[in-house]
């Protein structure tokens, strides 16, 4: 039996080329699929990031909103009282001729009476609103709150003192 090399040699070749071929082919379509699985798997793992962003960001805004809607509202309350403090023992008041004490009195009463309503408003905002706002803004409204409180207090029980100077003079502020 003859062999002839020249086939041998060329059906070799083509086998090894065919080999070759489909080894690369496979290794190709394996690489594919293993880079089409891990990037849908890092697309899934991003769209999961991005949404835990988006409640995060979500979160931070309603949050501010909530807080500003907060302090909004105390800060009104609060310049209504400031307000209406500084009509109960003005610097400067005009009288009218005949005004008795007993005129006066009157007067201070409704303007009292307007501070009150506006003192307990702003209690009970900064009550309501208090898990709203931080801590320390919490603190600064009841500093506030409480010097109005005393000022109330003061112009209640300042009996035969009231329109004397030394009444106007102990005004909280002053």
């Amino acid at each position: 039996m003859d062999i002839n090399w020249g086939t041998v040699g060329i059906s070799l070749a083509t086998n090894v080329g065919l080999a070759a071929l489909l080894s690369r082919l496979f290794w190709k379509t394996l690489a594919d699929r293993m880079l089409a699985n891990l990037t849908a798997r890092n697309q899934q793992t991003l769209a999961g990031y991005q949404h835990e962003l988006d409640k995060m960001i979500m979160v931070t805004k309603v949050h501010f909103e909530t807080e500003f809607s907060a302090l909004k509202t105390a800060f009104e309350k609060l310049s209504e009282v400031r307000l209406t403090m500084g009509t109960l023992r003005p610097t400067i008041g005009f009288t009218y001729e005949g005004q008795t004490k007993d005129d006066k009195l009157k007067d201070l009463w409704e303007r009292l009476e307007r501070f009150k309503v506006a003192y307990n408003a702003l209690l009970q905002t900064t009550e309501n609103l208090r898990p709203f706002y931080p801590k320390d803004i919490y603190g600064s409204l009841e500093e506030c709150r409480g010097a109005a409180y005393l000022e109330l207090t003061q112009v209640m029980t300042a009996g035969d003192e009231t329109f004397k100077s030394s009444w106007f003079q102990e005004a909280v502020g002053t």
